[in-house]
Parts: structure tokens; C-alpha cells; sequence
């Protein structure tokens, strides 16, 4: 009944997504004059931009997400960072690389070859700290609100668009015991991943059947990917020349990086990262089933095989002692499983697993919509749309 909802006062305009794209809208709209609410289901601003060292202050400050901007071929990403003064990096490139194949064998790679084994390639580069950092640059926070899954948008009325809203819980669940909230305004923007709007939410009326089917045809940037990262006390890899790039065809890790150099303000200490395929989640889902602490010795003896090193080399023989109790925390399926002994800490974010980015049900459509289509961007009246996959 009206009376159990909370109503809200009328902006105007709401964007649904507190990601990049969602950032970047309504900072530009608020420039505009223009009275604006950015709504969120998680709890933290940046979506596919997810810190580690936002989650925990002992973590090096790798990227879960989103990492990479590559300037010569993203210009308008480059000019955006320069306008917010936020410091940039080369992503390390110097020393020799690793390869671990299949055969159990594992090749050294010379130096200047690590580009051409790097997942970002070449000339890319990161954000000093972590790229979620550009989206708190980015967003005034009297304008967020977070931890508000939005399940109907109501267009009927040609003059207001009311939303309605319900409170998340801590672990992304629907609060049951709080009433929706509504709100109000003359447009909305929708900067989420189509898949994930098309699935979560009810439009009313119902968005033309084309464009519907071509939201849930599109699949989410990260939706079958995974992150794992982890700090150390010493850079031991630039110790030993090495450039931390590697390659791995046995882990669940398929390849490594420099993900924090830990100094000169580059994260809070020097950090690996790799990514997690699905072939690889599947692999972790195993070994962190019974226990989640487990994740900490099954990805450090991975990186000694790889690279070669030993827990001496690593830093790891007098940073963990036996008398260390392992400490796990978070979830991967949420901003991440955390895993820390002694001052090293292996943490793990499953993008895979995430409802909010790999949304399932069962709906099945019978072709895949590329990135940018017109169907994607297309606008329906007082709604619009935009995102990574949308506006790509």
C-alpha cells in the first residue's frame, strides 16, 4: 500500500550505475545545472573499477577490475585523467618474463620481449593507487546513494519517471523488512551493463522486444573473468630482473603482472596480479570449497613454480611464520576473498560469480549483440542508455 513507500523528492535526472560511464554522466550533467541522483546496488561507488586496497588498507592497491588505459588509443580517457590530476604509470615492462606451458616446462623469456606476452600489451598504463579512484574523482558524494537495487522503472507517465528502489544488505541481498523507495525524475540514464538491467529490472511499459533481446544478447565486459592479486613486503621480482609479466597454460592464474610497484606512491606495497579464467574459477572454487584459507598456499606454490623462485627468494620464508595464523575475510564473489599471513596477502575477486555483473536466468536468445550497437544505444522516450558495453 502508498503509504508503506517512501517517497523522495523529484531530480532531474537519475543515473543508475555508479561505474565510469555513470560517473562520468553526471558529473557532466550536474555542470548542466541539472539536479541529479546516481543510484547503485553495491555498496561503493565504481563498479567494474574495484580496488583491492579500497576493501582493505594492507592490500597493495591492484585493480580487480578495469586497470589499463592505453593514451595513443583512448585519448579521451587520457584528458580525463589529466583534467582530475590523477597520477598515472607504465605498466613495467623491464627484465625477463616467464612462461610455464603445458608440458610442465618452463621457458625465460629475454628482456624487451615482455610486451608481446603482457595481457595489456603495449603502451598501456595504470593509475597510481587504483583506477576506482578516478570515479570517487569523479562523483560528489551528497549526489550517491548506494546499496539501492532499483527493480521497476515506470515511464507510463510522460512527464515523471518514478523508480522504484529496495535497500541491499552487506552481501548484495534485498533487505525484505524495508519498504521500496521512490523516486522521481524527468529522465534516466541506464550506465550498467544491458545483460544485467534487462534481467534485474521491470520496465513499465516494457522496453520494444528488439532492443530487450539485444541487451540480454550482450555479454558483460568481465563476466566470465576473475582477478587474483598479491602483495608483498620487498618488489622481489625487480630484485631478480625480472619485468613480473608472465604466462601460466597449468594454474588457474593464465597470466601475471605488475599490479603495484610500492613505491613513489604506487599502491601500499609492491603487488602481482594476474587473471582468473572460468576454466581457472572452477579450479579455486575446489580448493577454497571446504576451507577459504587454502587460496593463500595453493597461489603462492603457483608463483613459485612459475617464476621459478623459491619462498626465500620471495620474501615469503621470513614474512610467514609457522606460528602465523591465516586470516581470511570478504568473499570473491563480493569486492573480494581476502587471505592474509604474516604481512603477505593473496585476495581474490570473481567477477564470474558476481550477480551484478554476471546476471543469469533463463531467458535464452539465439544471437550475441555487439558492443555499441544501435539497438543497445538506442533511447526509449524519457529513458537512456549508456555504459562500457553500450557506448563502446
Amino acid at each position: 500500500c502508498i503509504n508503506r513507500i517512501m517517497m523522495m523528492s523529484t531530480v532531474d535526472v537519475c543515473v543508475i550505475g555508479a561505474g565510469l560511464s555513470g560517473a562520468c554522466i553526471a558529473r557532466n550533467l550536474a555542470s548542466h545545472n541539472k539536479s541529479v541522483l546516481v543510484l547503485d546496488a553495491r555498496n561503493r561507488v565504481g563498479g567494474r573499477l574495484l580496488t583491492a586496497a579500497a576493501a582493505n588498507a594492507d592490500l597493495g592497491g591492484a585493480d580487480f577490475g578495469g586497470a589499463w588505459i592505453w593514451p595513443r588509443s583512448e585519448p579521451n580517457m587520457a584528458n580525463l585523467l589529466q583534467n582530475l590530476n590523477v597520477v598515472t604509470v607504465p605498466m613495467h615492462m623491464d627484465g625477463i618474463s616467464m612462461a610455464y606451458i603445458a608440458n610442465g616446462k618452463r621457458h625465460v623469456i629475454p628482456d624487451g620481449q615482455a610486451e608481446m606476452y603482457a595481457a595489456c600489451g603495449g603502451g598501456a598504463i595504470r593509475v597510481c593507487g587504483g583506477a576506482s579512484r578516478v570515479v570517487s574523482e569523479l562523483l560528489e558524494p551528497h549526489s550517491v546513494r548506494l546499496g539501492m537495487r532499483v527493480t521497476e522503472i515506470d515511464y507510463n507517465d510522460k512527464k515523471e519517471v518514478k523508480i522504484k528502489c529496495i535497500k541491499m544488505t552487506d552481501k548484495n541481498n534485498t533487505n525484505k523488512n524495508d519498504n521500496p523507495t521512490i523516486i522521481k525524475c524527468q529522465a534516466v540514464v541506464l550506465a550498467a551493463p544491458p545483460k544485467v538491467l534487462a534481467r534485474t529490472i521491470t520496465f513499465l511499459p516494457n522496453l520494444p522486444k528488439q532492443k530487450t533481446e539485444s541487451m540480454i544478447a550482450t555479454p558483460t565486459w568481465m563476466q566470465e573473468y576473475g582477478k587474483v592479486a598479491v602483495s608483498f613486503p620487498t618488489n622481489w621480482w625487480r630484485q631478480q630482473r625480472m619485468s613480473g609479466i608472465s604466462i601460466d597454460h597449468v594454474g588457474a592464474v593464465a597470466t601475471w603482472w605488475e599490479a603495484c610497484s610500492g613505491s613513489e606512491d604506487d599502491g601500499n606495497l609492491p603487488t602481482l596480479a594476474g587473471f582468473v579464467t572460468e576454466q581457472g574459477a572452477a579450479m579455486l572454487r575446489k580448493v577454497i570449497c571446504d576451507d577459504s584459507s587454502y587460496l593463500f598456499e595453493f597461489i603462492i606454490e603457483s608463483l613459485k613454480r612459475v617464476y621459478g623462485v623459491d619462498a626465500n627468494a620471495m620474501g615469503t620464508l621470513e614474512s610467514v611464520a609457522s606460528d602465523n595464523e591465516i586470516k581470511a575475510q570478504g568473499s570473491s564473489e563480493q569486492d573480494g576473498l581476502i587471505v592474509t599471513n604474516g604481512v603477505i596477502t593473496v585476495s581474490y575477486k570473481s567477477w564470474l560469480e558476481d550477480d551484478l555483473t554476471n546476471a543469469k536466468d533463463d531467458t535464452v536468445v539465439d544471437f550475441t549483440c555487439d558492443y555499441g550497437d544501435r539497438d543497445l544505444q538506442s533511447s526509449v522516450e524519457p529513458l537512456f542508455f549508456a555504459g562500457t558495453e553500450t557506448a563502446a
